[in-house]
């Protein structure tokens, strides 16, 4: 039986995007001996998967932005 867990990592922005750097570095090696590319596949789920973690903390800082300049003109 397969087992999943789930935990939670705190980075900061600059970070994700190191981590999003990093992977499209490995996502783009090419590796002679295996040719089905079937390697990458967990790689690139995980970029995705950053992208949008990196998507949600620019809505959510946009929003928080929003937010501040609403409160300083009451």
């Amino acid at each position: 039986m397969d087992q999943i867990a789930t935990v939670t990592i705190k980075y900061t922005e600059s970070e994700v995007q190191l981590l999003i750097n990093s992977l499209e570095m490995t996502i783009s090696t090419r590796v002679p001996c295996v040719g089905s590319g079937q390697w990458k596949k967990p790689y690139e789920i995980l970029q995705k998967d950053l992208y949008d973690i990196k998507e949600k903390l620019i809505n959510y800082k946009h929003s928080k932005t929003i937010d501040q300049k609403k409160e300083d003109l009451l």
